[in-house]
């Protein structure tokens, strides 16, 4: 049986190399210098689950997804759009197909989990939909 015919995959964290966010599978490129991920799927057939990492300083413009994807926090925090409150470890969002969200800055660095449904192919926001930011979505209460 090859390897894409498995039905188990698995990898060790510490043997994954980091890899520019342009280099990684999944992304269909993008480039956005400061974010990197250890990938853990195979090839481009996924499964799309990935360990990533932003850098100090790094800001994520307003984006969605082919498909769903989960983030859960592990170090580090996020500020996104212009709330006021900071997300970090132990924060998990989950968003669906088609959702534009964003920006996100990352002032301090993250580490967090990252798991799509399939390929996340990386889209930025264009016209009305780069324009509207839903800050009220991530305060308490309200979304």
């Amino acid at each position: 049986m090859s390897f894409s015919q498995a039905k188990v995959a698995f990898a060790m964290e510490s043997e994954l190399p980091w890899l520019a966010l342009k280099d990684t599978p999944g992304f269909g490129g993008a480039d956005i210098p400061g974010v990197y991920c250890k990938y853990f799927g195979r090839g481009d057939q996924g499964p799309w689950f990935y360990l990533v990492k932003h850098d100090a300083g790094v800001v994520v413009e307003r984006h969605s997804h082919d498909g769903d994807v989960f983030h859960y926090i592990l170090e580090g925090e996020w500020r996104i759009c212009t709330s006021s409150k900071r997300f970090g470890p132990g924060f998990m969002q989950f968003e669906q197909k088609g959702l534009n969200y964003g920006p996100l800055l990352s002032e301090r660095g993250s580490l967090f989990l990252a798991i799509y449904d399939h390929a996340p192919n990386f889209i930025p926001a264009k016209g009305a939909a780069a324009l509207d930011a839903p800050e009220r979505d991530y305060e308490p209460g309200e979304g």
